[in-house]
């Protein structure tokens, strides 16, 4: 036993099983509380929605007495089939985490807070706000979010303050990923039938690791029922460790691959030419263009081996339609590479030569369910903001493609630093470490006149906020129906409160319903939470109670293979884009540079690239000291690099190496390992916390400072020309061994 009372792999066991108790919280004296009375008490069982990342898995959480017991998934739900991960169960803890915030605060001085009343924050924040409105307009307020069933509420919000720029993580994660399909087959992102296909190819997307429950069982259930699964990526990752091939790839040029694929299909005519005649626009046009990208070319860009490549588009091609691609995630085809966009293009391409949309074992749209929203006439609603975002999202000019409410939140500190923001409200996100360039991103954020944060700890960010508006934890609160939680069938879900609130904290609605009216905006807030849901699910036949009873309610609609359809401008998957023409972009896709390569003379030059690992959600589980102990156990937190590459710098395995670029410098300990391309070295990310207020997150010796270190840390703040996304792997880091 480990000085919290359980072993890493105990815990691990009770995790893949489905149901763990919290057997040792380290909290607030668990073990006391367990040999109390209270530990006997009545048991209560409570359907919600885990918040340990944005999956929202459905569990039920058991209670005994006051306090929370253990958790276990719901079969019926979408998302996670009945299944718990490592996360879902180590969060469980955080509600009775010392770190918590305990009542609103007001900062005065350099992390220094003062305990206020919820009246004193509003009446205190409502006057700042109102003089920052009239002095610098309403457009130089802004609101970040990682996206959340709450936004509806959010963007009310901000539309009755009368600003457009409401901001999610988008554009350092996924917004490439979401465009690319918008462009191409117009409809919203497709799921995957993956445990009927024959054919699975992942290109970087690690779903053992960025971790999706349900697309997992589903892979293994089509691997185990004889599809073949082959990893495409530039290190072995978990993913890799359960396909049938691994195929290593020099990083930034998985769109060369994809063309030299479309090129062999088409060259040896193996593609469904009945698909694409029948349901496509621009094949002769995209034919001509690929032909220029041959398998020995791609071999030269991507260092794999050109049969290799003639291989799996062979393969693909047999198991057509029954065989896909992943769509993508934050990976290649998310926020990494100047030619993400492209990437992504050329995947959902591919996928149409193997003419699998809609048919079983490839593509197919998700069930949709459309929520109800409050009575206008008995809850007026503001008039939606026009305009573009002050950072040129939704601007003919700069950023058309880029969706409002999406944004380029990594532009809030430059734009920030030049004036023209000057108050924000942070919610569910710490951009001062999950955005690039950290230095930059602090001074951005401290030119704020006003910035109000409602994080349930001092994170880094929260820790520069004037004002924190504890969000009560999500075991502790409702939250605003769910409706996007299945991916065949169309279900509705909910989020409730499992035990009262411990502290003086408040669910994010009713938070802005009472801010509100110290806004001069109360007229549009007179709902209550109740109220909302119930408008919600009423064109759904759904009743409140009946979905709380239930946490999750299977609506039908079940997915069924048929004729595809495509909502773009032809009406079919367009592989010349009729709105990049219209915009006077790359229409077709074709091979693009990445923006940077290393040095190919310097031994001391790679390019960074960075991935999830399963027991960690971007940097909100470093503070959590059951998931840091796996990390610590089995020493996770280290870079890999290659043994050739190792070899020449004299770093030998678990010896010391620091990491340079042009905006910062880290040390970390090497993982030598052929599971890497040589022209890169690898750091997992949600490591390197900074902030002196989180207690599990701290590293002894180091002054405070977290485990590990960020890929933030090296990315300087850089800008795609057509999104503005972040192009997270486009650096360039100096590699050295740290003799001291």
């Amino acid at each position: 036993m480990n000085r919290h009372g359980m072993t890493r792999r105990k815990f691990l066991v009770a995790s893949a099983a489905g149901g763990a108790a919290l057997a040792a919280s380290p909290y607030l004296g668990f073990d006391a509380w367990a040999a109390s009375e209270k530990a006997s008490g009545e048991v209560k069982v409570t359907p919600t929605l885990c918040d340990a990342c944005g999956n929202w898995c459905a569990l039920r959480v058991y209670t005994k007495g006051d306090r929370v017991w253990k958790a276990e998934g719901i079969p019926i739900a979408g998302n996670n089939l009945g299944r718990v991960c490592a996360k879902g169960h180590a969060m469980l803890h955080e509600v009775y985490n010392p770190d918590r915030i305990k009542s609103p605060l007001k900062r005065v001085g350099p992390n220094k807070f003062e305990p206020i009343s919820w009246q004193q924050a509003y009446k205190e924040i409502g006057a700042k706000l109102g003089q920052i409105k009239e002095k610098h307009g309403a457009e130089s307020i802004f609101w970040l979010q990682y996206p959340e069933g709450n936004a509806d509420v959010t963007f009310r919000f901000m539309n009755a303050l009368g600003s457009p720029n409401v901001f999610s993580h988008g554009a350092t994660c996924f917004l490439p990923r979401n465009i690319g399909w918008w462009l191409t087959v117009g409809n919203s992102k497709p799921e995957h039938d993956f445990a009927n296909s024959r054919f699975i190819l992942l290109i970087g997307r690690n779903l053992a690791a960025g971790l999706n429950l349900r697309k997992l069982q589903d892979v293994v259930k089509g691997r185990e029922s004889g599809a073949k699964v082959v990893v495409v990526d530039p290190r072995f990752s978990e993913s890799a460790s359960i396909a049938k091939q691994w195929i290593r790839i020099r990083p930034g040029t998985d769109l060369a691959l994809m063309l030299a694929v479309a090129h062999v299909m088409i060259d040896e005519s193996l593609y469904q030419k009945e698909f694409v005649e029948k349901y496509t626009e621009g094949f002769e046009e995209f034919a001509e263009e690929v032909r220029k990208f041959p398998p020995s070319w791609a071999e030269e860009k991507t260092t794999v081996p050109k049969e290799t490549i003639v291989t799996l588009a062979r393969e693909m091609a047999k198991a057509a339609p029954r065989a896909v691609i992943h769509r993508g995630y934050h990976a290649a085809a998310g926020t990494q590479y100047k030619n993400s966009l492209q990437l992504v293009r050329a995947i959902a391409c591919v996928n149409g030569l193997l003419g699998n949309y809609n048919q079983l074992g490839g593509l197919y749209p998700a069930p949709k369910v459309k929520l109800g929203k409050p009575d206008p006439n008995q809850y007026p609603a503001p008039p939606p903001v026009k305009g573009p975002m002050v950072d040129g999202s939704g601007d003919p000019e700069r950023y058309p493609l880029t969706p409002k409410g999406v944004g380029i939140s990594h532009a809030i500190p430059e734009l920030a630093i030049q004036g023209k923001l000057k108050a924000g409200f942070v919610h569910h996100n710490n951009p001062l470490r999950t955005c690039p360039n950290p230095a930059r991103v602090i001074e951005g954020y401290k030119k704020l006149d006003l910035l109000v944060s409602f994080d349930y700890v001092l994170s880094e960010t929260a820790t520069l906020a004037h004002y924190i508006l504890p969000e009560s934890y999500y075991l502790e609160r409702d939250d605003v129906v769910h409706a996007n939680h299945a991916y065949s069938s169309q279900q509705v879900a909910i989020r409730q409160q499992v035990v009262k609130p411990l502290y003086d904290t408040k669910p994010l609605v009713q938070i802005l319903i009472e801010l509100a009216q110290h806004l001069g905006i109360g007229q549009y807030f007179t709902f209550t939470l109740e109220d909302w849901n119930r408008a919600a699910l009423k064109p759904l036949g759904v009743s409140l109670e009946q979905l709380k009873k239930e946490g999750v309610i299977d609506l039908g609609g079940q997915w069924q293979p048929g004729e595809p359809h495509f909502d773009t401008p032809s009406g079919k998957l367009e592989f010349v884009s009729s709105t990049l023409k219209d915009l006077e972009l790359p229409a077709v896709p074709t091979w693009e540079e990445p923006l940077v390569s290393p040095d190919p003379k310097d031994p001391h030059s790679f390019r960074l690239i960075h991935g999830k690992q399963a027991h960690h959600t971007h940097a909100r589980t470093a503070n959590q000291p059951y998931l840091m102990k796996i990390t610590t156990d089995q020493d996770w937190g280290r870079a890999w690099i290659h043994p050739d590459r190792a070899k020449k710098l004299e770093i030998k395995d678990g010896d010391c190496m620091t990491l340079t670029s042009s905006v910062g410098s880290g040390r970390m300990r090497a993982r030598v390992t052929d599971g890497i391309h040589p022209d890169c070295i690898f750091l997992p990310s949600g490591y390197g916390i900074f902030s002196r207020n989180l207690t599990y997150a701290k590293k002894k010796g180091q002054g405070g400072f977290g485990y590990g270190v960020s890929y933030n840390d090296f990315l300087p703040t850089m800008f795609d020309p057509v999104l503005g996304h972040a192009m997270a792997n486009e650096v360039i880091v100096k590699v050295t061994k740290t003799y001291t």
